[in-house]
């Protein structure tokens, strides 16, 4: 029976093996599968050489490469079986090994001249074979030592990850296990019995089975390596690769769409200055904008027609600082969205804008025309709404330029002069005896006409119940309530004091008394603009606050010129 051809089948088997590793894991290459799948072909190619060898000399060459190529094998298996297991195999333990395996390697391949290993070797031919028989020299214990260590260590660290190991797929750690025990009786039990035959070829494409499946296997349990695939299949994803010195080392095909001067970059060299958009929008060269600073942070770039996202990241080997990973991933959609968004709105905005302002505007003719007729019921005091209403606008932009008076922002002063119109809506409920009597009030009259700044509080109240604006609903109320009361606290109706009095009530107070000392009434004449801004000034301090009164008096010029252009019988 020739059994020759067995053993140039596990050749072919191992080299088969090796092509499809490089196949399956063509962009994941783990050297330790690769070296274990090389030097299992190589002690492959050792027994086969051996077997069909005619001489002595060529015989003893293929075994002894076979049994250099199994150290090797057995040892990266053992590598493979730990890193699989994912237990540390601590660098100088496994470059002790490397160098004790390959010292092994060298004295195996003298032996033909020392005879540590094979003593007296001679061919015998059994089923087609060409076998060597020979005495063991001390060197062969070594290395039967050496097998065997290897062998149980790979034994006892795949039983010891089944019981502990959470992390790893039991059902392919006892696969292995089987593997390894049938593996080493497959080398025992012929050795025991005294024969030649080595099965240990066909032991060794077993194993590279297995790990051609769990390397495969293993790709599906790599979460980093699938995130990897993933964001490289993904469009509108990119990534920059640089070195610590912010050399260029490579990009995607994205990232060429947002920068397609990186194609002209060469490797390992600085961006040129003459592409400003990459340096600009990468904050290349910008010495206040540190990479390592801003690290795993969002920033925003920008090229003609796209938008996108940059954040940087380090690259970082055993924890040997590398270089730099920009990743760019497109935002243009999303951009454009919020810009027809933002164009929307503003379009949006500037229409409520306009119906606000037709709804304000309506607001204020109703109530300005409330507050007319209330007037066009008192003989007395006609035109005297509009003017208040424009004397208090002139005071506010008096009253704008005294940053002092904080309380007098731009705000406050635009709902006051839409308030100053409502200060006498009180007078409604006066009796129309009082109200439009010719001349001077008897004292019980007077006490009667007092009534009205407390009653237009109340009307005010209720006429602005529906509008959504406490703040202006406040100052109106308070200027119709208080716009008597005086600084000394001997107004009406509360008998306020000070700045007790709400600051709009101490304003609306300055412009109503001065229309009616510059305004004729039917119970007096119109005093000249020196005789009503000298009373206002004797009154600083008694009837109104001297701060604001002072600069109420800094408004004569545009009063005068206004009680003269619009003002036909003072």
């Amino acid at each position: 029976m020739d059994l020759k051809f067995i053993y140039i089948i596990a050749l072919f088997f191992s080299l088969v093996a090796l092509y499809l590793y490089y196949e399956i894991n063509a962009n994941t290459i783990n050297k330790n599968y690769l070296t274990l799948f090389l030097t299992t072909f190589i002690s492959n190619f050792g027994y086969a050489m051996s077997v069909y060898s005619d001489t002595l000399e060529g015989a003893l060459s293929g075994n002894l490469l076979s049994y250099i190529g199994s150290i090797f094998t057995l040892l990266f298996g053992l590598v493979v079986i730990i890193d699989m297991c994912h237990k540390r195999f601590y660098f100088p333990l496994r470059f002790g090994l490397v160098m004790f395996a390959t010292s092994l390697g060298i004295l195996l391949a003298t032996t033909k001249e020392s005879h540590l290993f094979f003593k007296n070797p001679y061919l015998v031919h059994q089923y087609g074979l060409t076998l060597i028989k020979f005495k063991m020299g001390p060197g062969m214990f070594l290395y039967m030592a050496f097998i065997a260590g290897i062998n149980l260590s790979a034994i006892f660290t795949v039983i010891h990850s089944i019981f502990t190991k959470k992390d790893v797929s039991k059902k392919s750690l006892r696969i292995i296990l089987c593997a390894l025990i049938f593996g080493t009786l497959s080398y025992i039990i012929p050795l025991a019995y005294g024969t030649r035959l080595n099965f240990m070829p066909y032991i060794y494409i077993i194993l590279e089975l297995f790990f051609l499946y769990f390397s495969a296997k293993t790709n599906t349990y790599d979460l980093q390596l699938n995130l990897v695939n993933i964001f490289q299949n993904r469009t509108g994803y990119g990534y920059i690769a640089f070195d610590n010195k912010r050399r260029f080392l490579g990009c995607n095909s994205f990232a060429l769409t947002f920068f397609p001067q990186l194609a002209e970059i060469s490797l390992d060299s600085n961006i040129p200055a003459i592409y400003s958009n990459i340096i600009k929008n990468l904050h290349y060269a910008e010495n206040d904008w540190d990479w390592n600073k801003h690290c795993n942070e969002d920033f925003r770039v920008q090229s003609e027609n796209k938008d996108g996202i940059c954040t940087i990241h380090k690259l970082s080997i055993s924890r040997m600082k590398m270089g730099y990973f920009l990743e760019l991933r497109d935002d243009t959609e999303q951009q454009n969205y919020i810009k027809g968004l933002n164009s929307y709105n503003k379009e949006l905005s500037h229409l409520v804008k306009e119906k606000t302002e037709q709804v304000t505007d309506m607001q204020d003719s109703i109530i300005r025309g409330i507050a007319t007729m209330v007037e066009s019921r008192d003989n007395s005091t006609g035109g005297h709404i509009l003017r208040t209403s424009d004397c208090i606008e002139i005071f506010a932009e008096e009253l704008t330029k005294h940053k002092e008076i904080s309380a007098c922002n731009p705000d406050f002063l635009r709902m006051l002069v839409k308030a100053a119109p409502m200060h006498d809506l009180g007078k409604i409920a006066v009796d129309d005896a009082i109200l439009r009597k010719p001349g001077k009030f008897t004292p019980e009259e007077y006490e009667k006409m007092k009534e009205h700044p407390a009653k237009g509080a109340v009307i005010v109240e209720k006429v602005l119940s529906n509008i959504n604006a406490d703040d202006f609903r406040r100052i109106a109320i308070n200027v119709a309530h208080y716009h008597h009361e005086k600084w000394n606290g001997k107004g009406y109706p509360e008998g306020l004091k000070g700045e007790e009095i709400p600051l709009e009530a101490r304003i609306m107070a300055l412009a109503d008394v001065f229309d009616a000392l510059v305004s004729k009434r039917c119970y007096k004449e119109a005093k000249s603009f020196d005789e009503a801004f000298e009373i206002i000034r004797n009154d600083l301090g008694q009837h109104f606050d001297p701060v604001i009164g002072e600069i109420f008096i800094e408004c004569r010029p545009q009063l005068e010129e206004y009680y003269k252009s619009s003002v036909q019988d003072l």
